[in-house]
C-alpha cells in the first residue's frame, strides 16, 4: 500500500540495537537514496519507529546475585531500549536521512512511571526513553529542522512478550 501511494518502503529485519548492523542498515537506506535521486526525487526519511523490547525482567534485589539485576543486564536493557534511539537519530541526521516533516516515534510504557514487580530495569530504561526524546525535540527544534520527536504510549496489547512479564 506505501509503495502504491508512491513512497517507497524498505523492511530490513535485524538487530536495531547493534552498531555493525546499523551501519549496514544505514548503507542500504543510502542505496536506495541514491536510487531515488537519480530518478530525480528528493527523498527523505519521514517516519522512524524506535520499538525496541529487550530487556532483564529482574528484581533490583534478590538473595541470589544471579536472580537479580547486575551491571549487564542494567547496562544491556538501557543501552537496546534507551540508547539506540540516540544512535539512530545521530546517524541518520548526520547522514542528510532526515527532512524538513521527518517524526520520529518511540515506543515507551507506563512502566516508565509506575512500579511493577521486577520491572525495575525495563522502568528505568523507560525512563531514560523519554528522557531522551525530550532532550532529542529540544535539539532538533533549536537547528530548525522541521524533524519532530516524539514519545508513544499506546497502552498493553495482549502478546507472548507482555505475558513474560511478572
Amino acid at each position: 500500500a506505501i509503495e502504491a501511494a508512491g513512497a517507497q518502503a524498505l523492511y530490513i529485519n535485524m538487530n536495531a540495537a547493534d552498531d555493525e548492523k546499523r551501519a549496514a542498515a544505514l548503507e542500504r537506506l543510502r542505496e536506495a537514496f541514491d536510487r531515488s535521486r537519480a530518478d530525480g526525487r528528493e527523498p527523505y526519511v519521514r517516519v522512524v519507529m524506535h520499538s525496541l523490547a529487550f530487556g532483564s525482567l529482574v528484581p533490583f534485589l534478590s538473595e541470589d546475585p544471579k536472580a537479580g539485576v547486575d551491571r549487564k543486564k542494567m547496562e544491556m536493557t538501557q543501552d537496546v531500549m534507551a540508547n539506540s534511539l540516540v544512535y539512530w537519530v545521530q546517524d541518520l541526521w548526520r547522514g542528510g536521512f532526515l527532512g524538513q516533516g521527518s517524526k520520529i516515534y518511540a515506543m515507551t510504557s507506563e512502566g516508565s512511571t509506575r512500579v511493577v514487580p521486577s520491572y525495575g530495569v525495563v522502568s528505568s530504561a523507560k525512563a531514560a526513553l523519554e528522557s531522551h526524546v525530550r532532550q532529542l525535540a529540544m535539539e532538533l527544534a533549536r537547528l530548525d529542522s522541521g524533524i519532530a520527536v516524539n514519545a508513544l504510549q499506546a497502552g498493553v496489547t495482549d502478546t507472548p512478550a507482555l505475558r513474560k512479564i511478572p
